[in-house]
């Protein structure tokens, strides 16, 4: 979202300049816009941030091959709940979650709470559950789970759950 906030604020300035001063900056367009491509995709193919945002999966079958059968399993839209994206899979003895096809450090996790994601909060929107991280790549994850509020505390509740005991176990 910011890409293209970015992108399209300088297509405006770039019109207000071809009204202004004429057809020199159509010329420089294109080298403008590789420019600032180039500076977004310098940052998305740093190694070090794809290490800091953790493994990604495609599929279930390929977290199952990589860790096993996972501990718990939260179902984040029962109509898909084949399919990496919406589901949370527990692996406790390995100190991760895979939350929508990412790996996830349960330590890095510093909360969790249900939220509607209607602009106005007294609308029907789409209720999420909300994660927190330590993590500065992706400090906030939104896990899209329909539109009930009940359900979206129920999921939260579950990840809580889960931290809960792994956090009991490492006391131990």
């Amino acid at each position: 979202m910011k890409k293209t906030t970015i992108l399209a604020a300088i297509a405006i300035f770039l019109l207000a300049l071809v009204v202004n001063i004429g057809f020199l900056p159509l010329l420089l367009l294109p080298f403008i816009v590789l420019a600032v491509n180039y500076l977004f995709n310098r940052n998305e193919n740093n190694p070090v941030i794809q290490e800091m945002k953790g493994r990604s999966f495609s599929s279930v079958e390929e977290v199952e091959l990589a860790y096993g059968k996972p501990d718990s399993v939260v179902v984040l839209n029962a109509t898909k709940a084949n399919e990496i994206s919406d589901i949370v899979m527990s692996y406790p003895e390995r100190g991760i979650l895979v939350v929508a096809g990412r790996e996830i450090p349960i330590n890095d996790i510093t909360g969790i709470s249900p939220k509607n994601l209607a602009i106005i909060p007294y609308v029907v929107d789409e209720c999420a559950v909300v994660i927190n991280t330590k993590n500065p790549v992706s400090p906030i994850i939104h896990l899209r789970v329909g539109y009930d509020m009940g359900y979206a505390q129920e999921v939260a509740g579950q990840i809580y759950d889960i931290l809960k005991r792994t956090e009991a176990t490492d006391l131990k």
